[in-house]
């Protein structure tokens, strides 16, 4: 897993509007899901190879959205596979990584848990600021955060596999907020792409396993870039979230949330835009 950080900063004001959408989304998970507007369409994109699907990714974007499949390759890396599935939409760049490690959870890893398994496939994991924000995708506890010009989003899709999402800070505010809203990746847990003796224990091969342990694989940093990034872009962003999930009347009904988070985080992102044009 390789994440591609450009050599340029983030700019701090569009990070932070980006964010404060997050911050909302994060502070009433369960509200964005209540309706499905009409303008918004499905996109789906299948996680596999030139001979399985492993996974599909599906969420819903504005129908007026354009969706164009990049790639998808099966890498390498220390401690096991994974499938990057890559697209454009509306133009900005956006990298679905799903892990399957050698030696794969048994149960849901908290935040930290979670971090460390990503670390192992790609050092650049460590150098992200992460918000404190809890956020949940398909019901499940994920982590996010900022690294120079990218928002990143990490959850256990099953307890056996982690996914990472990876995308450009220019995809429209609302966009994001429906993509990430509605996202869900359902995983055939009767494939891995990991062959037997892939993995230097042979234990679990022997056992049975979707996955086996160990790890004979080897993948190359990924960071040599990642200096000339300027990260307080990416720590003033995740600091501005915790500012904006507060204040939320507990007594509304969960249809009312959702409007209202959404008129919170369309007004947030007017201000936001408004003092950057100053």
């Amino acid at each position: 897993m390789k994440i591609a950080i450009p050599c340029r900063p983030a700019d701090i004001g569009f990070v932070i509007s980006l964010c404060i959408v997050l911050g909302l989304l994060a502070a009433n998970p369960a509200a964005a899901q209540d309706d499905i507007e009409e303008s918004l369409a499905p996109l789906r994109m299948p996680i596999g190879d030139e001979v399985n699907n492993y996974a599909e990714f599906v969420t819903l974007v504005p129908s007026a959205a354009e969706a164009k499949p990049v790639e998808q390759e099966t890498l390498n890396y220390p401690g096991g596979k994974d499938i990057k599935t890559s697209f454009l939409l509306n133009g900005s760049a956006v990298d679905i990584f799903l892990l399957y490690p050698c030696q794969p959870p048994e149960v849901l890893l908290d935040a930290e848990g979670l971090k460390s398994l990503l670390a192992t496939a790609d050092e650049s994991i460590t150098l992200v600021n992460y918000s404190e924000n809890e956020l949940f995708i398909a019901d499940k506890p994920a982590i996010w955060g900022a690294l120079g010009p990218k928002l990143l989003a990490a959850y256990q899709p099953t307890n056996q596999t982690a996914a990472l999402i990876v995308m450009d800070i220019n995809l429209d505010e609302y966009t994001l907020f429906n993509f990430l809203s509605y996202m869900n990746i359902t995983v055939d847990e009767s494939l891995t792409p990991i062959p037997p003796g892939f993995c230097t224990d042979t234990t679990a091969i022997a056992d049975g396993a979707a996955t086996t342990t160990g790890a004979t694989a080897s993948a190359e940093a990924s960071m040599d870039e990642a200096d000339a990034v300027d990260g307080s872009a990416s720590t003033g962003a995740t600091a501005a979230v915790t500012q904006t999930a507060s204040g939320l009347n507990q007594s509304q009904s969960r249809q009312e949330k959702a409007e209202a988070d959404r008129a919170a985080a369309l007004a947030r992102l007017e201000e936001a835009k408004a003092a950057m044009r100053k």
